[in-house]
């Protein structure tokens, strides 16, 4: 979050949130360029009574602190000035004023001759206020003043007069503290704006996912439970043939809402096959595999479908097998384990337990049964077929 002036560290908003007054800006640097053009014919114009070499050499020598001043205002982008940028800015402003200021000779001396450095201050100081810096721009101004009123007395026209002359830059600073107190959170309030804009989006796109995977199940229980309850309210009389069918549609609904990871259309067949064939199949689904798609089974790049795809192998070798008794438990493990999911195979002399993990890896491991592998696969890694 971005401190307000007075705070004692303040932090920049980040790189997506503009500076609210265009501080940097090509626009800006030009009218800075205008502004110098203008400050050096209305000096050249007020002075050219002024045959003093020193006095021409200071008023240079404050022109150029002015300008590097504006120029490290304009090299920095950022929406708050560091206090160390900001008091060096500040120096050099109230240096060249000084400059400008305390060599004028007295002989020639008109007040038009103060007003380009008085108005270069100005304006640089109403920059540092708007660079979060109030503080400091005000520091400096004050010091203007009185360097401005030792000046006066120095070259003659006494301290009422020199202090008189900065006198009009503390209503811009006035209205520039204003105005920066008031518009300065603007970027944070935006920037807060934007984050509940990604928030609510982000909960709309979910809100959207979420009706879309009900209108999915919705769909699939209409098609595979309308018709058995039509025949219910009809008052069909199931044969144990239609009976197991009943069983079969019941456990599939319930594994697409239990272990949506497992959902595919070739698992979904060969669960299905396995189950007639009198095979118990639990599937469960801890989350693991909640960032892959359900895709295409023989995209081995991807982990979950890699391990769709070694469930559909494991079920078909046992309905080759003509199934007989036993159990197939295949579970998705919880997300942030190096095991993506495990499939459990317990189906008369076959026992295998089979691993994805999440570098695309398979693992196998075969209980031997009186000294044979009852797999016919050699234990350890394997690749997938």
């Amino acid at each position: 979050m971005t401190a307000y002036p007075g705070q004692d560290v303040p932090t920049d908003l980040d790189e997506m949130t503009v500076n609210l007054f265009g501080l940097g800006s090509r626009l800006l640097i030009k009218a800075l360029v205008i502004f110098a053009g203008i400050y050096v014919v209305v000096v050249v114009g007020a002075g050219w009574q002024i045959r003093s070499v020193a006095t021409w050499v200071a008023v240079t020598a404050g022109f150029l602190m002015f300008v590097v001043a504006a120029s490290i205002l304009m090299r920095y982008g950022r929406s708050t000035l560091p206090r160390r940028t900001a008091a060096v800015v500040t120096v050099l402003t109230v240096a060249g004023l000084t400059a400008s200021l305390w060599w004028l000779p007295l002989d020639t001396y008109l007040t038009l001759q103060t007003t380009p450095s008085t108005s270069a201050m100005t304006i640089i100081l109403a920059m540092v206020v708007l660079y979060r810096r109030p503080v400091i721009a005000w520091v400096g101004a004050l010091c203007a003043t009185g360097l401005a009123a030792v000046g006066g007395d120095i070259i003659g026209i006494g301290y009422a007069v020199g202090a008189g002359n900065t006198l009009f830059c503390y209503p811009v600073l006035v209205l520039a503290t204003l105005f920066g107190m008031m518009a300065i959170p603007m970027p944070d309030r935006l920037r807060s704006l934007r984050e509940q804009a990604f928030a609510q989006a982000a909960e709309d796109a979910a809100t959207a996912a979420s009706a879309s995977e009900r209108r999915r199940q919705r769909k699939r229980l209409d098609a595979g439970a309308r018709p058995i309850l039509e025949q219910i309210a009809d008052g069909h009389e199931f044969r144990p043939e239609e009976a197991l069918d009943v069983r079969l549609t019941e456990a599939q609904l319930r594994d697409t809402i239990r272990a949506p990871g497992w959902d595919s259309p070739e698992v979904g067949r060969s669960v299905w096959a396995v189950r007639r064939g009198g095979v118990s199949v639990r599937l469960l689904d801890d989350g693991a595999l909640d960032a892959y798609a359900s895709g295409d089974l023989d995209d081995t790049q991807s982990p979950g479908n890699l391990a769709r795809r070694m469930l559909v192998d494991e079920l078909t070798a046992i309905d080759s097998d003509g199934g007989g008794q036993g159990s197939v438990t295949a579970r998705i493990l919880p997300p942030g384990r190096e095991v993506l999911a495990s499939i459990v195979v317990d189906v008369g002399t076959r026992m295998r337990r089979v691993e994805v993990h999440r570098d695309g890896s398979v693992s196998a491991d075969a209980t031997p049964m009186g000294g044979v592998d009852a797999a016919g696969t050699p234990k350890g890694p394997v690749a997938p077929a």
